[in-house]
C-alpha cells in the first residue's frame, strides 16, 4: 500500500482516516464534489468525483493501489440513492482494480438481513464487494465516541451535566474512536490475511450508561450523571434534525431510528457490544478509552 484514495474524505470519518495515513507517510488523494485543497495539507491530492456521475470516477482511481471507502448513511438519505452510487464506484474499481478496497460501513452490519434500512442497504453493499473481483475488507464501528458530542447528547452535557443517550441502563457499549477506527483500517489494509473479510470492531471497553458517564465526569473533573433517553423523544429530534424541512424525510428517519434502536437495545448479544481479544493480539497497540478520549475534548467553559 503506497497511494491511497479516500472516498468521503470531507465527513469527519474520512478525514480522521487522511489524518492518520498522512501520519503514516502514505501518499493520500481525496474524491470529493466539491474539493477544497484548504480543508487538508498541501501534500493530498485532490480530485473533483461524484459518485453518481460515473464518468468522474475512472479519473479518481488512476494511480491509486488502496481505496479507503466511505459512503453516506442510508438513514438520512434515499437507501436507492446510496446504492445507486455504490454501484458506479464498483463498476470503475472493477475497471481500475485498485489491489484493495477497505470500506467503512459506519454501522454493526450482521451476516443477514434485519429488516433496518440503514443495516440492510449496508450488508448488500459487503455481499457485493465480497462478490466482486475486487480485493475488499470490511470493517463495521459500532458507535462512534464522537457521538457524545453531537447535538443530540452535547445540549443535556452542558445544561444539566447528563449524558441523556437512547441506550437501556445495563446495555454494554464499546465506543470506538474515529482515530482508532482509521489506525485499524490502515492496519488490516496491509494485511493480506484480511481480505475478504469483515470485521466487527469497537473500543477497549464496553461500558454501561453510568460506566460511560462517569468515565467522562474523571475526564472533565465533574459530576455527570446518565439518563436513559426515551425513543420517542430520540428519535423525534433526529427526524428534526437530518430531515430539514422535507416532513416525509423527517417521518422516515424517526421510523427506522426507532427499529433499529430497539433492536440494538433488545437484542443479545447487542450489536453494540463488541470483544476485539483476538484482533488486539494480532494488530493493534493499546486504543483508546472514553476517558481518554473525552481529556482533550472538554467542552464546558474553562473555569
Amino acid at each position: 500500500m503506497q497511494n491511497v484514495l479516500v472516498v468521503g474524505a470531507t465527513g469527519e470519518q474520512g478525514k480522521a482516516q487522511v489524518r492518520e495515513l498522512l501520519s503514516a507517510n502514505y501518499r493520500v488523494k481525496i474524491m470529493s464534489r466539491q474539493p477544497s485543497p484548504s480543508q487538508f495539507p498541501g501534500t493530498v491530492e485532490t480530485v473533483c468525483g461524484d459518485l453518481l456521475i460515473p464518468s468522474s470516477l475512472t479519473n479518481a482511481l488512476e494511480g491509486v493501489d488502496t481505496v479507503f471507502l466511505n459512503l453516506p448513511s442510508a438513514s438520512f438519505i434515499s437507501p436507492d440513492v446510496v446504492l445507486e452510487g455504490f454501484a458506479n464506484f464498483l463498476s470503475a474499481a472493477e475497471q481500475i482494480h485498485p489491489d484493495r478496497v477497505v470500506f467503512n460501513a459506519s454501522l454493526y452490519v450482521s451476516d443477514q438481513l434485519e429488516g433496518h434500512v440503514a443495516h440492510d442497504t449496508r450488508y448488500r453493499i459487503i455481499q457485493a464487494l465480497q462478490s466482486s473481483s475486487i480485493r475488499t475488507t470490511t470493517v463495521c464501528p459500532v458507535i462512534f465516541m464522537e457521538n457524545l458530542l453531537q447535538p443530540w447528547a452535547l445540549p443535556d452535557l452542558l445544561l444539566r451535566n447528563v449524558l441523556n443517550y437512547p441506550h437501556a441502563t445495563q446495555l454494554p457499549v464499546s465506543w470506538i474512536s474515529l482515530v482508532d477506527v482509521a489506525k485499524i483500517m490502515v492496519a488490516l489494509a496491509k494485511d493480506e490475511r484480511a481480505v475478504g473479510k469483515k470485521y466487527i470492531i469497537g473500543g477497549p471497553q464496553a461500558l454501561c450508561g453510568a460506566e460511560t458517564a462517569a468515565a467522562l465526569g474523571r475526564a472533565w473533573g465533574r459530576e455527570i450523571r446518565f439518563e436513559s433517553r426515551p425513543l420517542e423523544n430520540f428519535t423525534r429530534q433526529m427526524g428534526d434534525l437530518f430531515g430539514g424541512n422535507d416532513a416525509l424525510m423527517s417521518q422516515r428517519i424517526e421510523h427506522d431510528l426507532m427499529q433499529v434502536y430497539r433492536w440494538y437495545n433488545e437484542r443479545s448479544p447487542s450489536p453494540f457490544t463488541v470483544d476485539l481479544s483476538d484482533l488486539l493480539e494480532h494488530y493493534f497497540a493499546p486504543m483508546t478509552t472514553v476517558q481518554q478520549w473525552a481529556t482533550s475534548r472538554n467542552p464546558f467553559p474553562v473555569q
